[in-house]
């Protein structure tokens, strides 16, 4: 059965709702002042006395903080400022922390309105970025350029840009998110990352169109049509070519939160290990 293009944005709008945003209504503020809620660590979180937001005063080591302070609905749908931020229960990004539990690692997870400081990221030297849908204000961004200072490792995700702006971290980076896009991303670099890799999902993320080839390498491309022509090459993941720090970065928060194989090993092992 044919549909008709109305059709087809119809589904599409609908499925974005469903799996993408949930981002606040017009006028309800920025996240890093309007929290919501409160959070809940998840059971079996490192003994110790815990600082704000329920994490661990020392995480040990091989601890890996997620940062969804900025979150849109992508990684903590379906809880939200009206029920509260739970760890321990269902979210959309409850099976990439489930695999990485499974391999060994301690995750920590940002409610959506935490605030990034120094203090916090100098007790990790592993970060996912969650998609972000609000602005970090400059002391946040000061607090990870201290934490790129050091050996550590990023893995950065961004996610479509139809209802916000590309982040300020993104930007510190050189990485110049746009637009709404799908894939799959079918090209491929030579890598650790990519390695076995012959498809990821890429479900309306956005894309980097220009970079700086020194800083930034590209591993991972889509062809976005446009006008009926045979479209352009653009980037959808790859890595930033840091003086001290490794990182990792994709457009796109679910496909990764699909944790698709042997890609998210990959990752793991090269970014984390």
């Amino acid at each position: 059965m044919k549909y008709s293009a109305l059709s087809l944005l119809i589904v599409a709008s609908l499925l974005l709702s469903c799996n993408k945003t949930e981002l606040p209504a017009a006028g309800s503020g920025n996240a890093a002042s309007n929290p919501g809620s409160v959070y809940t660590a998840p059971t079996g979180s490192p003994a110790g006395v815990t600082g704000q937001y329920g994490l661990p005063a020392n995480p040990p080591s091989n601890s890996i903080l997620v940062d969804a302070s900025r979150d849109g609905g992508v990684w903590w749908f379906p809880q939200g400022p009206g029920t509260g931020y739970n760890a321990s229960a269902n979210h959309q990004g409850k099976a990439l922390v489930d695999y990485l539990r499974s391999k060994g690692y301690i995750v920590d997870e940002l409610p959506r309105g935490a605030v990034i400081t120094t203090e916090l990221l100098n007790k990790y030297n592993k970060v996912i970025r969650a998609a972000a849908f609000f602005s970090y204000s400059t002391q946040e961004i000061e607090a990870y350029q201290s934490f790129l200072s050091r050996p550590s490792s990023l893995f950065l995700i961004s996610d479509h840009l139809q209802n916000t702006v590309n982040d300020g971290l993104s930007a510190y980076l050189g990485l110049m998110f746009e637009g709404s896009h799908w894939g799959p991303i079918t090209s491929f670099q030579s890598h650790p990352v990519t390695a076995g890799v012959s498809s990821v999902n890429f479900i309306a993320g956005s894309v980097i169109r220009n970079w700086d080839a020194s800083k930034i390498t590209v591993l991972g491309s889509i062809n976005i049509q446009s006008g009926g022509g045979e479209g352009t090459m653009v980037g959808a993941m790859g890595i930033v070519n840091h003086p001290s720090s490794r990182i990792f970065f994709i457009g796109d928060l679910n496909g990764i939160e699909q944790v698709p194989q042997p890609f998210t090993s990959n990752i793991v092992k090269w970014l984390f290990q």
